[in-house]
């Protein structure tokens, strides 16, 4: 008498591809800690929306590219979304997304777009508009309140292709102390979490303030800011360059918080020499009202420089060429100036 037994019933073979296709496709997709860059949506590329560059869920790039966005589009979208702000790894990445044509304007701190135009002639890098300093901020975890920068032995010092990361080597170098050992390198999202476990000893967050991951780390996960000495002051400002010497006030980030001595780096809003002078000219107006208007949704925003003859000199200090549409409205505008002060 013969049976079936081995031999799959016609009726179980559609169940049995469909599993075999749901196998297939989950062994094709990474781990999600595999996933540590965000580079600019493929269908975004040829996009008709004008893009901006931001930076990772970790700083303040990301949520205040996206107010900026939202108060270009209110302004002269039309009711249209004309500005769409999209993830990157920060100003490293944004400044090769902006050669390369596929974004049209990025936030860059200013010492990544300095070099980066000193180091190619025919580089079409334009500044727009000086912004907010970003500030170095080193956090350790509970466990680590009281520790020094040399004893803090694993962490994550900023995504790879970021420019966090080149200040943390940069710093960890003035001390002697070699990043690469030392660094994991992790989700953004996954950084408070390890933190607040002590799976890493510190984090730097290198941006405007106030922080909202700094702030969460501080205040709901025991964790401290890291103050610089005097001589560390000194060595970080020799190796960082355009760096300049930061002090986050005692209580900014809840009442158990100590006054902290770090650094600051400028930053600035960057586009291509191609984008159109009259569409700068206008964003540059926008830009210069954005602190009084827009410091509401984020505190980062009332450090945006408003006085045109403070932004040229700002500009004309890192060494960039102001965007022609930059230039127009600041000529206007201090020309404006000036007849003010000889009618009074």
């Amino acid at each position: 008498m013969k049976t079936n037994s081995g031999v799959l019933p016609s009726f179980a073979w559609p169940l049995f591809l469909l599993l075999a296709i749901a196998a297939i496709l989950l062994l094709s997709v990474s781990e999600p800690q595999d996933k540590v860059e965000a580079p600019v949506p493929p269908q975004l590329y040829s996009s008709s929306y004008q893009l901006l560059g931001t930076g990772n869920r970790l700083g303040t790039y990301y949520p205040v590219g996206h107010i900026l966005a939202d108060w270009f589009n209110s302004n002269l979208g039309g009711g249209e979304e004309v500005f769409k702000a999209i993830e990157t790894n920060g100003s490293v990445d944004n400044v090769r997304l902006l050669q390369e044509g596929k974004i049209t304007l990025a936030l860059v701190e200013s010492r990544i777009v300095q070099e980066a135009f000193a180091g190619n002639a025919s580089s079409s890098l334009r500044l727009v508009w000086p912004l907010w300093p970003d500030v170095v901020q080193l956090i350790r975890s509970a466990e680590c309140n009281d520790a020094e920068l040399d004893t803090l032995d694993i962490g994550f010092p900023g995504q790879k292709n970021s420019s966090t990361y080149r200040t943390s080597t940069e710093l960890f170098s003035a001390f002697g102390l070699n990043i690469e050992k030392i660094a994991v390198n992790i989700l953004p999202e996954r950084v408070l979490a390890d933190l607040a476990s002590g799976k890493i000893k510190f984090a730097m967050i290198q941006a405007g303030i106030p922080n909202r991951s700094v702030s969460d780390a501080l205040i709901f996960n025991g964790c401290s800011l890291y103050s610089f000495s005097e001589d560390g002051i000194e060595k970080g400002l020799h190796q960082v360059a355009t760096s300049r010497v930061f002090k986050i006030p005692a209580g900014y980030y809840g009442e158990n918080q100590p006054e902290i001595v770090t650094f600051g780096i400028p930053n600035v809003m960057v586009a291509s020499a191609e984008t159109s002078s009259s569409t700068v000219k206008l964003l540059t107006e926008l830009l210069s009202r954005s602190s009084a208007a827009l410091k509401i949704r984020h505190q980062a925003l009332a450090d945006v420089v408003v006085d045109a003859a403070v932004a040229k000199k700002l500009m004309g200090e890192i060494g960039v060429p102001i965007h022609p549409g930059t230039e127009a409205w600041l000529q206007e505008r201090l020309a404006e100036n000036r007849s003010l002060e000889s009618e009074n």
